[in-house]
């Protein structure tokens, strides 16, 4: 295949009018209809008093808080994970899109507070291991199960491992684009050589560290319940969302004339990978629902008796459509993965099937109730209901949307394009998939 001259120059990213508008658009939109969600929801379940109907309320709201935080935090920190990634295995065909996942990891400066704020008031609201009395005894409320779990579930340990794994990625994160950027003045290879140790470290802590992370936000929310793959399986939402978004924005600074080194061989790339992992994540979906319900285990199926037997079935099966129809049978063609149009639909449908993935783990277990155990109820939880999605729902989204579009697109300005001085950017503007 013969390649066009290539020219390495800088390329600076400018915010438009547009850009502002559909972000601040997001924020602003989503802030008010976010506010008149939570005054106008009024729910009427039968059998609940006028407190537990507020209660309820409050969980919603908290509920919506955590998913968007938790999505978008890890949809960011995984686009530092790509760069790990790819640094240390020496990948050179990603360089020349390296800016845009190094701009999606700037919104963990804003995202991991965010987070950490939300699991203040969240915590004791949404899981049930945090409320009073669970963990004594001596009171009514004792739960066995969850005091044997004690020594890994009580709220200041539980601080202590998220703030210090976020703090830990945030840094690391900070430390790749500030490699980077200096690369960009320095040349030679001291700032690749900094970016390939950092890289190598980061990527054994992230292992582990994000294991222990998804357990604590997302499935100690149903903390009777436990699966040994289900931090991979969180992993991969994360992962495939990130590589989605960086499709996404290749795609747009390509339509805008900018990012000039990009080719549609990049673009097939970032189709692939999508496609990949699309795969791998209906793998890990499939894995943990076989295995749960093979051994057949009561603490295990509650977990999906409630997701695909109750109300939230829809859901379930909507989200494998989105998840993994859609990119498999349009992304199996290889020309589709090149063009804009059908690019832009499959990566709607992966980011709308994955942020439903979240709200999956999140609203079953964070919207039910808890009362004192009985001989009718030994586990104390009254089941509530899918609440359907609501305006709520919807301003909580765009907001978060917003914001995240928002500091990926002012990080953006803040460096070339594409780093001009890598060693292996001539490697990556000459890419060919060899098809």
């Amino acid at each position: 295949m013969e390649h066009a001259e290539v020219h390495i120059k800088e390329e600076k990213f400018e915010i438009s009018s547009g850009n502002k508008k559909w972000a601040f658009g997001l924020m602003i939109v989503g802030f008010l209809l976010a506010i008149i969600g939570y005054f106008t929801y009024h729910p009427h379940i039968e059998g609940l008093n006028e407190h537990d109907l507020h209660h309820l309320t409050q969980k919603r709201l908290w509920s919506n808080l955590l998913v968007n935080g938790y999505f978008f935090f890890i949809v960011s920190i995984c686009a530092a994970a790509f760069i790990a990634i790819s640094q240390i295995a020496n990948a050179g065909w990603y360089v020349a899109i390296r800016r845009i996942p190094e701009a999606m990891s700037e919104y963990t400066l804003i995202g991991g507070p965010i987070l950490v704020i939300v699991s203040l008031f969240a915590l004791p609201t949404l899981y049930h291991w945090a409320h009073e009395g669970i963990m004594n005894p001596e009171s009514a409320n004792f739960d066995a199960i969850l005091a044997g779990k004690s020594w890994y579930l009580n709220v200041p340990f539980f601080y202590v491992r998220m703030v210090l794994f976020m703090s830990f990625w945030m840094f690391c994160a900070h430390m790749f684009r500030k490699y980077s950027r200096k690369e960009d003045l320095e040349g030679g290879m001291t700032n690749y050589t900094k970016t390939y140790a950092l890289s190598a470290t980061f990527t054994v802590i992230f292992g582990f560290t994000f294991s222990m992370f998804s357990w604590d936000q997302m499935m100690s929310i149903d903390a009777h319940w436990y699966s040994t793959i289900f931090s991979i399986y969180n992993f991969a939402t994360g992962w495939v969302s990130a590589l989605t978004i960086m499709y996404l924005f290749t795609h747009y600074l390509r339509s805008k004339g900018l990012l000039n080194i990009a080719t549609d061989e990049h673009q097939h790339d970032l189709g692939k990978f999508m496609f990949a992992f699309s795969v791998f994540w209906t793998y890990m979906f499939t894995a943990q629902f076989l295995l749960i319900w093979y051994a057949n285990i009561p603490e295990e199926v509650a977990y999906y008796k409630e997701r695909l037997f109750g109300s939230y079935q829809f859901l379930f099966f909507f989200i494998l459509v989105l998840n993994f129809c859609v990119p498999f049978f349009i992304f199996m063609r290889r020309d589709w993965k090149r063009s804009r149009k059908v690019g832009y639909i499959v990566g709607a449908a992966l980011l709308l099937g994955h942020w439903l993935d979240v709200y999956l783990m999140v609203m079953p277990g964070s919207m039910n109730l808890a009362t004192l155990p009985t001989a009718e109820n030994p586990g104390g939880i009254i089941k509530v209901p899918f609440q359907g999605f609501g305006i709520m729902e919807i301003g909580f989204l765009c907001l978060f949307a917003g914001l995240f579009l928002w500091m990926t697109l002012k990080a953006l300005t803040k460096a070339n394009l594409y780093p001009t001085k890598h060693p292996y950017i001539m490697e990556s503007a000459l890419h060919d998939v060899g098809v």
